[in-house]
């Protein structure tokens, strides 16, 4: 890596982190945060279970969505893909921009043996299901947004994932520029239920922040389920920290649309002690996957599907 290279590596980390803590220092400058500690130590053990627990549960439908995308190259335990998903998640966690995305690739050379290429187009179809299933959400929980069209959305969306693949087959081999553009996308190895997976994961991780906000705050649960879908949608900035620490919080305070002027001040504290619940459990769950588990003997060269 070149000098400049490095120095440009450097500057847009301290960028991110400067964005993320400005925005915390901001969001949370007249915050009375004795307020929302006190709020969280009334919050009941079970409840905090339950959290936990269903935070785990989204993974455990990722692990399972990973097996079902690499079942046609190797099949492996629940257990093997859960730790894959563990380390790969942790890997977006701590690196800025989400840089740790490059860890997939190398996760999945090391269990399944798949080329780059295979890879690279697994994750890209991942991230255009999960973009699809929270594009879904974000319709659903639209302030003020006519049923009909959320309604309208859905049916659509189902249509298209129970198409028979038949079609699908000769769309894609037509040869229009909007074709070449689907082929580099699509990547239908996983059955269509991988997008009840998805569902499930989002709705897993949105409930857990939703009911916390909910609690900490006593705010109505649609405004917090907005948060909480607003918190996601932050990942796709291009601009932040490690972690999202900040965007995230910000953007929880922007989607949850509240007007009690009171409660609005007091929500990015809830959302960042949410947030670093969230963190908490999923790098202490990517540890103990990572001191727990070994990555199985795969003796697949990159290419061979034998």
């Amino acid at each position: 890596m070149t000098a400049s290279a490095s120095l440009l590596r450097w500057l847009k980390l301290l960028l991110g982190w400067g964005l993320g803590g400005g925005l915390l220092w901001w969001l949370l400058r007249q915050v009375d945060t004795s307020q929302v500690s006190h709020s969280a130590a009334l919050v009941p053990a079970w409840l905090w279970f339950i959290c936990s627990s269903l935070w785990l549960l989204s993974f455990v439908c990722r692990g399972r969505r990973i097996q079902q995308e690499w079942h046609w190259r190797r099949p492996v335990s629940l257990s093997v893909a859960m730790r894959l998903v563990l380390l790969h998640n942790a890997a977006v966690l701590l690196l800025p921009f989400r840089a740790g995305e490059a860890g997939y690739p190398m996760l999945v050379k090391q269990v399944f043996g798949a080329p780059l290429s295979q890879s690279v187009r697994s994750l890209l179809w991942l991230r255009i299901q999960d973009a699809g299933v929270l594009g879904l959400l974000l319709v659903w929980l639209w302030p003020g947004l006519d049923w009909r069209w959320p309604l309208l959305c859905t049916t659509l969306a189902v249509a298209l994932i129970l198409l028979p693949a038949s079609y699908w087959l000769r769309l894609l081999k037509r040869r229009n520029a909007w074709a070449r553009v689907l082929r580099t996308l699509l990547h239908r190895r996983a059955p269509r239920s991988a997008w009840l997976l998805s569902l499930c994961n989002w709705l897993c991780k949105l409930s857990v922040v939703a009911m916390l906000l909910s609690t900490l705050l006593d705010i109505p649960v649609r405004a917090a389920f907005q948060g909480a879908l607003g918190g996601e949608w932050a990942g796709l900035l291009p601009l932040q920290g490690p972690a999202g620490l900040g965007t995230y919080e910000a953007a929880v305070w922007l989607a949850a649309g509240l007007h009690d002027s009171q409660l609005a001040s007091q929500l990015p504290a809830a959302a960042l002690l949410v947030h670093v619940f969230c963190l908490a459990v999923s790098l202490g769950a990517a540890l103990l996957a990572w001191l727990a588990f070994r990555w199985p003997e795969t003796k697949l060269a990159n290419g061979d599907n034998s």
